[in-house]
């Protein structure tokens, strides 16, 4: 508790919302929307108020799709998007 400073700490919590172990069972909206706000330069206005909504549509569609099931980090997850056009469903996320 002592090695990272407040921020820091509310940084690796809510990025461990993104593990695909399980079908992101750690997965938590509210704690992936809160990176909008820290990282506000990185998005619009626009983004950060439909975050939410983009989100949670974006648990359904991950959970439902048979081809994500084989991503086990963030860069395969990021290139499975790409290579099946989920980047410009869910730029935001």
């Amino acid at each position: 508790d002592h090695r990272f400073n407040e921020v820091s700490s509310e940084l690796l919590q809510n990025f461990s919302c993104l593990d695909l172990r399980h079908s992101f069972s750690r997965f938590n909206v509210n704690k992936l929307a809160r990176l909008t706000e820290i990282y506000h330069e990185d998005f619009s206005d626009y983004d950060r108020e439909h975050i939410v909504d983009n989100l949670e549509l974006f648990i359904i569609h991950m959970r439902r799709i048979e081809d994500f099931r084989a991503c086990h980090d963030i860069a395969s997850l990021a290139k499975k998007m790409v290579e099946l056009e989920r980047h410009v469903m869910f730029p935001a996320v």
